[in-house]
């Protein structure tokens, strides 16, 4: 599997959970149900970013930077986590609703950009043998 095509997999999952949290959020009643979510986000982004930055964006990061998209690439990044690690550690539940309604409204963006981007950049410029291998490399994180 090419790793272009494994990451828009894992980008299908993330809207869906995405649309599911903000369905349930108008519903949270304790700063807690807040915190929790973000959490599980934390840790789930954690993985997905770690595999994009370490094994996709390296190869393509000389195009991004050209285009100029470098380095927002890496801010929006920053804000996404940045949102996602005030909802968790707030006490106030008026903060952690729009810190986390931010940060997914910010993650959102920042995917649907990957796949109009990045993705297609990453199939211009790499060779399908070593998106392939790429790929294989992104299953054998995932079994870590």
């Amino acid at each position: 599997m090419k790793i272009t095509d494994a990451l828009l997999a894992e980008h299908v999952v993330f809207h869906s959970i995405f649309a599911s949290i903000n369905r349930e959020t108008p519903h949270f009643k304790t700063v807690e149900e807040f915190r929790a979510v973000a959490k599980m986000l934390l840790g789930t982004l954690e993985a997905h970013g770690r595999a994009e930055h370490d094994l996709l964006l390296p190869p393509i990061e000389p195009y991004l930077n050209d285009i100029g998209h470098l380095e927002n690439f890496h801010q929006e990044d920053d804000a996404i986590i940045a949102n996602l690690e005030h909802t968790a550690t707030t006490e106030n539940i008026d903060e952690a609703r729009k810190h986390l309604t931010n940060g997914l409204r910010l993650a959102n963006e920042h995917f649907d950009k990957e796949e109009r981007l990045v993705f297609p950049l990453a199939e211009t410029h790499i060779s399908e043998e070593s998106l392939h291998a790429l790929g294989k490399e992104w299953s054998e994180m995932k079994e870590l």
